[in-house]
């Protein structure tokens, strides 16, 4: 492999929080699979509804289990034409308390490679979704100790990257994000000139999916969290 990082002296790396440090997409996959049970929805329109749904309140709710379970209702009403029972709306709220009780799972490998590189680097958690919910996560996780700076924010792009890099000042190409999303973590990052690294996990939401093939020869991307250090010294 290549190592596009060579040529750039890295003096601070970003990690994403939620499916690059610990299991989160699980939830949503799990809690969705539930509901439809509930609803007695089998087809895939419900999904694809579900994911309309969730896209037009964005700008209302952000991300989060919250603005997910308030989208579940919405898509509930909807495709019963507004005869869902306060039953099962009772229990799509239970599901959301349930979630945001989990408990965390971190990702094989993490705890290790973050000790590792918080002896050389500075690092820096940047990660998107409902503030409280999102320090909750992060406390659970025990992983604080390692990041010397913590962003949440209410959207990844350019712009977002950007400020946090002028606020730390720090040029685009002396920093390297980590993350499982590309359209969130990587490549608003390399529209600003800076280094990514993708690591797919295993479930993606629709949401997140873009095409990655034609900026491959920009970013790393690897199989576990654990490769990093074949790319980082």
């Amino acid at each position: 492999m290549q190592n596009i990082l060579s040529n750039h002296e890295i003096k601070l790396i970003g990690f994403d929080a939620d499916d690059t440090l610990w299991k989160n997409e699980d939830l949503f996959f799990d809690a969705q699979n539930k509901i439809k049970n509930i609803l007695k929805q089998k087809s895939n329109k419900f999904d694809e509804d579900l994911l309309k749904t969730e896209k037009l309140n964005l700008d209302i709710y952000g991300y989060g289990i919250k603005g997910f379970i308030l989208s579940l209702i919405e898509t509930s009403v909807k495709t019963s034409d507004a005869t869902i029972n306060i039953k099962s709306i009772n229990q799509i709220i239970k599901l959301g308390k349930r979630m945001l009780k989990a408990p965390i799972n971190l990702i094989e490998g993490v705890d290790k490679i973050l000790s590792t590189l918080s002896k050389k680097y500075d690092l820096i958690l940047i990660t998107k979704g409902d503030l409280l919910d999102q320090e909750r996560k992060i406390e659970k996780s025990k992983l604080e100790k390692y990041f010397k700076y913590k962003k949440i924010v209410s959207e990844k792009n350019k712009q977002t990257y950007q400020n946090i890099l002028d606020d730390l000042m720090i040029e685009p190409q002396n920093f390297l994000m980590v993350g499982n999303s590309f359209k969130s973590d990587v490549f608003p990052v390399l529209e600003i000139g800076g280094n990514g690294v993708h690591i797919p996990y295993k479930i993606l939401w629709e949401h997140e999916n873009i095409k990655t093939s034609e900026y491959s020869k920009k970013y790393i991307k690897l199989n576990k969290i654990s490769d990093l250090t074949t790319v980082i010294n």
